[in-house]
């Protein structure tokens, strides 16, 4: 992207052009090609992503082979823990198509926070809304799998 609007979507899609500006400043626009790696799995990550386009699968490594976790397209966020509690990543995020995300790392977030705290909150809670829509749906599935399991025997 040529300028630093976050578009109206994702934890932003309730924000003005002015806040998404002001926050879309704190952070970078990056493109990548499909293919490329955005997280790697097991190395340190401490920022938050919004996929602005493309498409991105999340995998991690069972028995040395790529076992999909899930899909990641325009609006979803991605780094969500990380940000929060800094540490290796759990698993790889690998770009599917020619795609742009948003990053914000985790000092610039709390730069972020100090100069405006009002939307900063606003930011927060969206991330934290979608994190638990994400962690239901986990939840769920885990449950499904667990009562499929217990019917085998």
């Amino acid at each position: 992207m040529s300028n630093a609007i976050l578009p109206e979507m994702g934890f932003a899609s309730d924000f003005d052009i002015e806040e998404r500006t002001q926050l879309g400043n704190f952070g970078e626009f990056i493109s990548l090609n499909d293919g490329e790696v955005l997280i790697d799995e097991g190395h340190k990550q401490d920022a938050l992503f919004m996929v602005i386009s493309g498409t991105f699968h999340v995998q991690t490594l069972v028995t040395g082979r790529p076992v999909l976790l899930g899909t990641l397209k325009a609006g979803d966020t991605i780094g969500e823990i990380n940000m929060f509690d800094p540490g290796e990543a759990s698993a790889s995020v690998v770009s599917k198509s020619f795609s742009e995300v948003w990053r914000i790392d985790r000092s610039r977030l709390e730069q972020y926070l100090e100069a405006h705290p009002r939307t900063a909150a606003r930011l927060l809670v969206n991330v934290a809304t979608q994190l638990s829509k994400r962690l239901r749906k986990t939840n769920e599935k885990v449950a499904m799998a667990r009562e499929a399991m217990l019917d085998s025997f």
